[in-house]
């Protein structure tokens, strides 16, 4: 709606450039219909208590490409990464809200905040700014869920 509360023509909103939306629909469509059917509820009961082991985490930090640590084994920040990264994948294998990892349930009294917003965005690769540590994970994380996901042991 534009400032004076009418509906403004798609093309308007679109900056002026027509779309068949009919075409476009129907690809979206037939996309979708293309996508293999996934049973979310038996991945969420096959993962039910499935969370990053400390060993795993270590490996993942221990294959970081640079020599420089960003983070130290043992320490607080790195404690609240592996509870992040663990949570993303996780909600990777799920298709679940990553706050509802086994990792942060039960709630703590703190609520997520075990897990800063600021890791999870970095992570996520929504922060711009994120260290290269975090733009490794977000990158890993993919691949590291799918890994799981056709059984390899990254427990």
């Amino acid at each position: 709606m534009d400032a004076w509360g009418r509906f403004r023509p798609l093309e308007e909103r679109l900056h002026g450039r027509r779309i068949d939306l009919p075409t476009l629909f129907q690809r979206l469509a037939d996309h979708v219909a293309d996508q293999p059917p996934l049973d979310y509820h038996a991945r969420r009961k096959r993962f039910a208590n499935w969370p990053l082991s400390d060993s795993a985490m270590q490996k993942i930090v221990d294959n970081y490409p640079s020599r420089r640590r960003f983070i130290v084994g043992g320490s607080h920040k790195a404690s609240r990464i592996g509870t992040g990264f663990s949570a993303l994948v996780w909600s990777r294998l799920t298709g679940s809200e990553w706050r509802l990892a086994p990792d942060l349930q039960p709630l703590p009294r703190g609520g997520v905040d075990v897990v800063d917003a600021s890791i999870i965005c970095s992570l996520q690769g929504r922060d711009p700014t994120h260290q290269p540590f975090y733009k490794y994970l977000h990158e890993l994380l993919p691949d590291y869920a799918s890994a799981i996901l056709e059984g390899e042991d990254h427990q």
